[in-house]
């Protein structure tokens, strides 16, 4: 009897260790999807729609008039919104010289100083109408130019001074291969497998957090939700609504307004490293906590990583602007967050140990009537 026993156990151990494992592989396979589709501030057409064809069958797509991406999972409760970013930073085409350069502005401001001169030397990709143009950001011969242009063109490096090169020559041939004013300009979807089950690669975070919102859907599109639930891929969450003081995004304001959820939980990003306060990479998602104390959602999402086994990590900062518009009483926000070497840059680094925690939490909190 007893042995009979064992053997059960073990047997519905090895199950949840295979459905584990198989989860595990599909949040890989939708982050490769993702991974490929270039999406920023208001050029984010094409990731949506690789959303919605993600997504399982069945599901209705909701949408907010800004490009936002939305399904409404039903049950006896709630609301609850978890809500993720679908526009990331980038470029744009402002102009096309008549010798066929392409010159480049932001649709937004950039997240960091440094953020433009990453581009310099770099390989990138037009997205058109006709499709993807492959072309490079001109660099001069260094060992051609005296010290003051070498500092000038290299240390004060800006968009004023780039210069995309697509290997035609007039403008004429530009537009005939499809460019046209205001295309997104992307680095190319080169994504690195790392030692240590991390993977690298632009606009990695972002791409990652999508997936395990498709990924979350999957998981919650069968019976057994206890509580009405909205996931969104919120467009436009880089522009700020006007006014003074804290501004928030227009992407969450929009959502705020057409949802009005209850409890929101924002699925965001943050830098990770080593030392300085910073998160750690592979120590978990982290829980950013509002200064005015803990909250019941909060304290639901910790209750949900203790039950699904996973760690968090904690930090105390002000709402954000894709949080700030859930935070009016009686509503209640938490910020979840996937921490990111390198935030920002060509080569965000993320742990897949991380990615597939923050998927584990959400599923629990939310498939076991976690709301608060």
């Amino acid at each position: 009897m007893t042995q009979r026993i064992g053997r059960t156990l073990m047997g519905i151990a090895a199950v949840a260790l295979m459905a584990a494992a198989a989860g595990a592989a599909d949040l890989k396979r939708l982050t490769k999807e993702l991974f490929a589709v270039p999406s920023t501030t208001g050029n984010e057409e094409m990731l949506a729609a690789k959303v919605r064809g993600a997504l399982p069958k069945g599901l209705a797509v909701e949408a907010d008039g800004l490009g936002t991406v939305a399904v409404r999972l039903k049950g006896a409760g709630g609301p609850t919104l978890v809500l993720a970013a679908l526009d990331g930073y980038g470029h744009m085409v402002s102009g096309i010289t008549s010798d066929g350069y392409l010159t480049l502005d932001r649709p937004v401001p950039p997240p960091h100083a440094r953020f433009d001169a990453f581009l310099l030397g770099q390989p990138v990709v037009v997205s058109t109408a006709k499709g993807p143009v492959a072309g490079v950001i001109a660099q001069p011969a260094l060992h051609l130019l005296t010290p003051e242009r070498r500092k000038l063109l290299i240390d004060g490096f800006s968009l004023e001074t780039a210069y995309v090169d697509i290997a035609v020559r007039s403008d004429a041939e530009a537009r005939a291969k499809g460019v046209e004013i205001l295309d997104a300009v992307t680095y190319p979807a080169v994504l690195t497998e790392l030692a240590g089950n991390e993977w690298a690669g632009p606009e990695l975070g972002l791409k990652s957090v999508t997936a395990v919102l498709v990924a979350l859907a999957e998981d919650l599109a069968g019976p057994g939700t206890e509580e009405e639930t909205m996931l969104a891929w919120a467009a436009q969450t880089k522009f700020l609504a006007r006014g003074r003081g804290a501004r928030p995004a227009v992407g969450a304001v929009r959502a705020n307004a057409r949802w009005r959820p209850l409890r929101t939980v924002v699925v965001g990003l943050v830098a990770a490293g080593e030392g300085n306060g910073l998160p750690k990479p592979g120590g978990g998602p982290v829980l950013i906590q509002a200064k005015d104390g803990p909250s019941p959602l909060r304290q639901a999402l910790e209750k949900a990583a203790a039950a699904a086994g996973r760690p968090l990590q904690y930090l105390t900062a002000e709402d954000s602007p894709l949080a700030a518009p859930f935070a009016t009483p009686p509503g209640e926000v938490v910020t979840l967050a996937l921490p990111v070497r390198f935030l920002h840059t060509p080569s965000e680094v993320v742990s897949l140990a991380d990615l597939e925690a923050l998927l584990d939490i959400l599923v629990r909190y939310l498939g076991k009537g976690g709301a608060a």
